[in-house]
């Protein structure tokens, strides 16, 4: 391949909407441009990394016994009603109807639909296990998309999905899968972590995330002491104080505030003089039953939905409708509306002349104290994410990092077979539900996870195996005939193609600089360098992008110089 007829349209300065390091990599080096927020086209060099990074996942799937289909990106908005999460993705999901009135969501991820085609295709245990796995585009309409491809409106995933007549089945390819992963990462070039982790909106148990601890990401994990014990911060569990809600507590006189078009914690403690830690945050959830529950927990602090479900199996956060339905207003829930059983995060007993939800639009209640709050089940305990100043229940401080979640894997059990009645028969002709496995990689996450762990202040320094091209040939002087003929013998080399290895020849007329600093910035992991004082003496120029190492070669055996120097970059 030639640079002079490729697009690599690369760029000197910081693009300004760029706020991490892979982001500005991606759009300097030409691998992407914005389309709009959220949205990215892929370049030719981009595409290539990705295509690579896509293949090394296809291929260990394969090896595992996976078999790859692909399901639609449309789904009708009625299976996902059948399965109850409609309203637990809410907003983040990308509704319409179509000409027929009927409505319809573009996937976010593919449970539902996986288990439609199994229902419909899987009839007896004879044809378990099977896995199913896919590569395809998903859609979330995230409220702020930022961080380049890592967070965006469209991403490409891997996911997987495994089905099982028993427990041990689906403990044997979960285990298949994590091996899997981990040897698609380690291929990829990426030191990674394996952390425990929350399953979250894709319900079930037995869920490990593959992280890696970058400051560009967006996941918080939670390393417990000095140990390898690493959990995310759902998941991270604190000591307690052994505080108890009291018999009878101190009340002060509270009264209704009108607080106009402020509900979120920021703006209320802003439009009243307070702080975020002055808030006490009334959160609504829903039982599969469709009965109510409420947590209190401070402003600033979040809701561990993961410790919640320890109490409360299978329960989500309560719809507009729903709250709206208990008789109070969405986005202004207080503890004093309908008399339900209450979860209260011990951080709340601590707090006095506390601000809460009116239950009523546009009102919050100032000067709240504990003994306002009526109803008799109340149940103190953790539940929320770990937070700064934590410590673990032995004692360990909790030391807390940012990473960039490549990939998931849990056991979804029986969430989507039993609401979608997907059924097998088994030995004894009877009709069971499947056990289920789903397993997800972020393909294009890949690329910037790489890039934010392989880089320098000059660009990009590609893992070998997922670099657009594993050589580039610099022509200094692109019209001398020595360099030519060279270039065109490394291009044309059968050795080469035989190892696939890919080659870029950079033939542009442009100077030294402008070729040296691009190929720094494109991150090639070999530079040949074929400049007409060295050819003269019959030497050519090898460098090394990771270790900066320059040797020189016979001109004559370049071929083999390129394969001896690849052998040993990573």
């Amino acid at each position: 391949m030639r640079w002079s007829t490729f697009l690599i349209p690369t760029l000197k300065e910081n693009p300004q909407e760029a706020e991490i390091k892979s982001h500005r990599l991606m759009i300097r080096a030409g691998l992407i441009r914005k389309l709009a927020s959220g949205t990215y086209s892929y370049l030719p060099l981009g595409f290539r990394s990705l295509k690579k990074a896509a293949d090394i996942v296809r291929e260990e799937m394969d090896k595992a016994g996976a078999l790859e289909v692909l399901l639609p990106a449309l789904h009708p908005a009625d299976l996902w009603k059948e399965s109850g999460r409609l309203d637990i993705l809410g907003e983040d999901m990308i509704h319409f109807k179509d000409r027929h009135g009927r409505e319809n969501v573009l996937g976010p991820t593919h449970e539902e639909v996986i288990t439609d085609l199994a229902r419909r295709e899987i009839r007896s245990y004879k044809q378990l296990p099977l896995t199913l796995y896919q590569i395809q585009t998903k859609f979330r309409d995230e409220m702020r998309p930022r961080s380049g491809v890592i967070r965006s409106r469209e991403f490409i995933m891997k996911d997987a999905y495994s089905f099982h007549a028993d427990s041990p089945s689906l403990e044997e390819t979960y285990q298949r899968m994590k091996e899997t992963y981990e040897k698609i990462f380690g291929r990829c070039g990426l030191k990674y972590h394996i952390v425990q982790a929350d399953p979250g909106a894709m319900g079930g148990s037995g869920s490990q995330e593959f992280v890696l601890f970058s400051d560009a990401g967006e996941d918080w994990m939670v390393q417990v002491g000095d140990s390898d014990e690493v959990v995310s911060v759902e998941m991270a569990a604190r000591k307690l104080k052994g505080l108890t809600f009291p018999k009878n507590a101190p009340s002060e006189k509270h009264s209704k505030e009108y607080t106009p078009g402020h509900s979120s914690v920021e703006s209320v403690a802003k439009f009243l003089k307070k702080t975020s830690k002055d808030l006490v945050k009334t959160m609504v959830y829903q039982r599969p039953d469709g009965s109510f529950f409420e947590v209190l927990i401070r402003g600033d602090h979040e809701v561990s939905e993961f410790k919640l479900k320890k109490f409360e199996p299978g329960c989500f956060m309560a719809s507009r409708d729903a709250i709206e339905k208990l008789g109070s207003a969405f986005g202004f829930s207080g503890p004093f509306g309908a008399n339900l059983k209450t979860y209260i995060d011990e951080d709340v007993l601590e707090m006095k002349n506390f601000v809460t939800g009116a239950n009523v639009k546009d009102h919050h209640l100032v000067n709240v104290n504990l003994g306002d709050i009526r109803g008799e089940e109340k149940q103190i305990g953790d539940f929320r994410h770990a937070a700064e100043g934590d410590v673990s229940p032995n004692g360990k401080t909790l030391h807390f990092k940012t990473a960039i979640e490549l990939g998931h894997i849990f056991k979804l059990n029986l969430r989507y077979s039993e609401p979608l009645k997907a059924c097998f028969l088994d030995s004894h002709g009877k009709e069971k539900p499947f056990l289920m496995g789903c397993y997800g990689i972020g393909v294009n996450r890949i690329l910037a996870a790489a890039i934010e762990q392989h880089s320098d202040e000059k660009g990009i320094v590609w893992p070998k195996a997922i670099s657009p091209f594993q050589v580039l040939v610099v022509m200094i002087d692109p019209e001398d005939a020595e360099s030519k003929r060279i270039a065109e013998t490394i291009l044309g080399s059968p050795e080469l193609k035989i190892r696939g290895v890919d080659v870029l020849v950079d033939d542009r007329n442009e100077t030294a600089g402008v070729k040296f600093n691009d190929a720094d910035l494109i991150g090639i992991p070999l530079r040949v360098v074929l400049g007409p004082k060295n050819l003269k003496v019959g030497k050519a120029e090898l460098k090394v992008r990771k270790t900066s190492e320059v040797h020189f070669v016979e001109s004559a055996k370049v071929i083999q110089g390129i394969l001896n120097t690849l052998d040993k970059i990573s």
